[in-house]
């Protein structure tokens, strides 16, 4: 099937008998069409060398790279040369979403697959890394070596598999487990406070946030507390003023109402509005619009 001259493979393609994951290894040529998918893809590079075309981008490859590819990535592999000595064997490992979202769920949110969960978050983002001491082949050989079998079991332990695969790169992106673990809580809390600051005229929840940012509500908390030493309500009441003084002084709105400013900041009722904003600032709405305009004229 083709999909805007790009060849759309399906999972129905691949998967049968109830088994929504599949195993194959593949020497790469040249006459194979670049294509995308509506299943989520692992590729190893088995043995050779060769380039991987990831929608605009080419990357050289060797023995040893991983790729994760969501649904809906464009890519193709290439081998360096049609008379290589050695050719470009890729395993590949493809799995519906479904199940994904199901292995990458078992875990409590606090502790889980959480970078796969900000990875899939973003449309169009893949992942790369290449194995330290031969930890994705092991799993691999495994992987091809009770899909080829079909033994008793075998639909169990290719999740089990999958799932242990899914953990070693979650592992293999912590390359310093600190200084990862601290980016990965800044990286949420921006996500954070980019979902509050979108929303800030609705009613927003902790809960909301969480799984926006795709981990537990505690969790969330204590990031929160490490980042920015403030509750969750006390970051949320701190962004709907910040927001509502930008509101009272922004030149191009000189005929909003403080009424609206408070509605639009998400504190519509207009007496608490006076009494929170008067906390935060030392002045009342009004005063603070005045000091404002007078600042700049002066200026």
């Amino acid at each position: 099937m083709k999909k805007a001259g790009v060849w759309l493979e399906t999972g129905e393609m691949f998967f049968h008998d109830g088994l929504n994951i599949y195993v194959n290894r593949v020497s790469e040529r040249f006459d194979l069409p670049e294509h995308e998918h509506d299943f989520i893809e692992i590729c190893y590079v088995w043995s050779g060398s060769g380039f991987h075309y990831i929608g605009d981008e080419t990357i050289r490859v060797s023995q040893g790279d991983l790729f994760f590819l969501p649904v809906g990535v464009s890519h193709i592999f290439r081998p360096s040369s049609p008379s290589a000595k050695e050719p470009l064997m890729i395993v590949n490992c493809i799995f519906d979403e479904k199940l994904f979202r199901f292995l990458t769920s078992l875990l409590p949110d606090e502790f889980g697959l959480y970078r796969f969960r900000m990875l899939l978050s973003e449309p169009g983002q893949w992942l790369r890394l290449h194995e330290k001491a031969g930890e994705f082949k092991r799993l691999f050989d495994s992987l091809y070596a009770e899909f080829a079998s079909k033994r008793i079991g075998f639909e169990t332990m290719l999740v089990g598999l999958l799932l242990q695969l899914l953990i070693g790169i979650e592992r293999a992106m912590e390359p310093e487990a600190g200084t990862a673990l601290a980016d990965a809580a800044a990286y949420r809390i921006e996500r954070s406070l980019q979902y509050i600051r979108e929303r800030l005229h609705e009613k927003v929840t902790i809960a909301q946030v969480a799984r926006h940012a795709g981990i537990g509500a505690r969790q969330l908390q204590r990031d929160l507390s490490a980042q920015t030493k403030l509750s969750f309500s006390a970051l949320l009441l701190k962004e709907r003023i910040d927001r509502s003084r930008e509101l009272l002084t922004d030149p191009s709105l000189a005929t909003l109402t403080v009424a609206d400013a408070a509605a639009r900041c998400g504190i519509p009722d207009l007496k608490r509005f006076h009494r929170l904003f008067k906390q935060a600032t030392g002045k009342t709405p009004g005063q603070y619009r005045s000091s404002i305009r007078a600042a700049n004229d002066s200026s």
